[in-house]
């Protein structure tokens, strides 16, 4: 029933954002504009977009590298199937999924499988929030954050802070250790009886997973590769607006780098499967102002989205049933941690 419910909200929210998006929009301009993109630039476009996932697969063997020392043959395919179900599945449940899955796979805790996966969306975050304020700082865009839409603006000045706070309780947490699982001992001894023995678990793996910060060497690798891995995707944005004969100008390479800086700050927030709808409307809203005529702009979203979401997709589904694993199996006792 809950699942249900989540797939009709998500259902209804993409229709919401589409309605917008499609509102007073010229369709034969529309399809001009796509006939006319030249198809080319697809493949460098792809080429170092999946070339940014082989960077995240070993961002993650060195994430995992303290609870245990797994190989990037065995971790990139769950790193596939769990973006896989991020584009099908609401609320980014495919984050749970994959920690599932490899706490199956490697014999390691789901829980701190899945700090592991908390850790990468904080370690993006900070990424987003770098390419943010250098493409606004450095670079001479037609558009400021005083000329953003409020819910962007909002997400701008608020999101530093929240990934600020949110490294700041990890670091905590590690530093004083003994102080923190004190507390959550606490909390969890009025819980049910029952359920004090797992939950007590669950906390200590949770905490396990965040070691990694505790080497400072490391911790930069994975920023590193966290900044490589995004600055692939941005070349990807760069490369289709060259395909709409959109860049070097009115888009530059900047321009991409914000576009996906502040469009990828808006999905990372629980949200309609594969982020549509959002994804469509935060980039149109940065494009308008361009002078880029919004039947074009919605052109390159969606044909952007598609390059972002089918392929990630179709390679997805192809480690998963490589893996023999079924949907059936997904929300049962499957997702637990």
């Amino acid at each position: 029933m809950l699942k249900q419910k989540r797939t009709w909200i998500g259902l209804f929210f993409i229709a919401f954002t589409f309605y917008f998006l499609f509102r007073n929009l010229n369709f034969q301009i529309l399809f001009d504009d796509l006939s006319h993109f030249k198809i080319l630039w697809i493949i460098p476009a792809l080429a170092i977009y999946l070339f940014g996932y082989v960077i995240r697969g070993y961002r993650w063997v060195i994430l995992l590298s303290p609870i245990k020392k797994c190989k990037f043959s065995s971790l990139f395919p769950t790193l596939i199937i769990g973006f896989m179900m991020n584009n099908i599945l609401p609320a980014r449940l495919g984050e749970f999924y994959r920690a599932h899955l490899n706490g199956k796979k490697e014999d390691i805790s789901r829980s701190a499988s899945l700090a592991t996966i908390i850790l990468e969306r904080l370690f993006d975050g900070l990424t987003m929030i770098v390419a943010l304020w250098v493409s606004l700082a450095l670079a001479n865009l037609p558009i400021k954050v005083q000329s953003m839409p409020s819910g962007i603006q909002h997400a701008i000045q608020w999101s530093p802070w929240v990934f600020g706070t949110a490294f700041f309780c990890c670091f905590a947490i590690l530093i004083f250790k003994k102080i923190a699982i004190n507390i959550m001992n606490y909390v969890i001894s009025h819980a049910p009886e029952k359920y004090q023995e797992i939950l007590k678990k669950i906390g200590h793996a949770f905490i396990d997973g965040l070691q990694i910060l505790q080497n400072m060497k490391e911790s930069f690798g994975v920023m590193f590769l966290s900044i490589a891995a995004w600055s692939c995707e941005f070349a990807s944005y760069y490369f289709i607006a060259l395909g709409f004969s959109l860049a070097p100008t009115p888009l530059n390479i900047w321009s991409a780098a914000l576009l996906m800086a502040v469009a990828n700050l808006g999905i990372l927030i629980p949200n309609a499967p594969g982020g549509f709808g959002l994804f469509e409307f935060i980039g149109v809203a940065l494009l308008l102002p361009y002078g880029i005529p919004k039947e074009t702009a919605v052109g390159y979203m969606f044909l952007l989205h598609s390059l972002l979401w089918l392929p990630i997709t179709g390679m997805g589904l192809y480690f998963f049933i490589k893996e023999g694993l079924q949907f059936k199996d997904i929300g049962k006792k499957e997702m637990a941690l």
